[in-house]
């Protein structure tokens, strides 16, 4: 069992309000980030909150070692497949978990999950919509690199329809792009996979010069931090940006293929070859 669904069904046996179980120890903000994303705080508010609910540390880290982590290690691991075209761990994540479920409080990656696969598995866009409103209920932190995953699966589902307000959502992955800093492996590879999808919905707009821009700073992104993943799709939108407009695309669709054959992503490999 996660860190955040012990103390958040703890909290509720006990019938506190977050407010009320994080007054005088924390904020509530605090309480929030434990139960929707397992951010654990320092250990005298823990010891604190613990004596609060009655949970003693042994009790708490026997349910907590259920997940350890190698487990959270799995679920980035899952997150980092998926972004990159590997839906297969992800899937057995949501296969084998209960999003339904009144007392789950989950990791709000696991909602995510289950929004994109059902965009993928052409579910209905209320499969999809519902799962993505539960994702945006779950990000607490007004940072978190999460917003990326949302407005890009958002995005995706007005584009397919036709809709303007796709521009909204990718506009607003420009935007927040420029303004991160200090990024984590796991966020450099959100910041990939948002900008893939946003270079791709502005070249099909025809913005071919800031779909490009776009591209070239994610590539330099992932040559400043040795990142490999994703680096093939990205190379493969530079060559087909640079083709759509006139430019020279031979270079990086050679390099696209090189990487996408390292990488073993078969399906891309394949396109490249159909494009010589």
């Amino acid at each position: 069992m996660f860190l955040g669904q012990t103390i958040h069904q703890k909290r509720l046996k006990k019938q506190l309000t977050q407010s009320e179980l994080a007054a005088g120890i924390c904020t509530q903000n605090t309480i929030s980030k434990i139960e929707k994303k397992n951010l654990p705080p320092t250990i005298p508010i823990l010891i604190k909150i613990c004596l609060r609910l009655d949970l003693t540390l042994n009790e708490l880290f026997t349910e907590f070692n259920a997940i350890n982590a190698a487990s959270d290690a799995g679920v980035i691991a899952a997150e980092s497949a998926l972004l990159a075209g590997d839906i297969n761990p992800a899937t057995e994540i949501i296969r084998n978990t209960d999003l339904t479920a009144a007392n789950g409080s989950y990791p709000a990656i696991f909602f995510f999950f289950q929004g994109y696969l059902s965009y993928l598995n052409h579910k209905s866009e209320l499969q999809i919509f519902s799962a993505y409103n539960t994702f945006t209920a779950s990000i607490s932190d007004e940072v978190s690199t999460l917003k990326l995953l949302l407005n890009t699966g958002m995005g995706l589902i007005y584009q397919d329809a036709g809709e303007q307000l796709a521009s909204f959502y990718f506009n607003n992955n420009i935007s927040y792009i420029n303004q991160l800093t200090q990024l984590n492996t796991i966020d450099i590879q959100r910041v990939l996979f948002a900008t893939r999808y946003t270079a791709e919905y502005l070249m099909n707009q025809d913005n071919l010069k800031e779909a490009l821009a776009l591209i070239e700073n994610a590539l330099k992104l992932s040559q400043q931090n040795q990142n490999i993943k994703q680096i093939d799709q990205l190379y493969y939108l530079k060559a087909i940006i640079l083709k759509k407009s006139n430019g020279a695309f031979k270079a990086p669709l050679a390099t696209a293929l090189t990487f996408a054959e390292f990488l073993k992503n078969t399906a891309l490999t394949d396109k490249i070859n159909a494009l010589k």
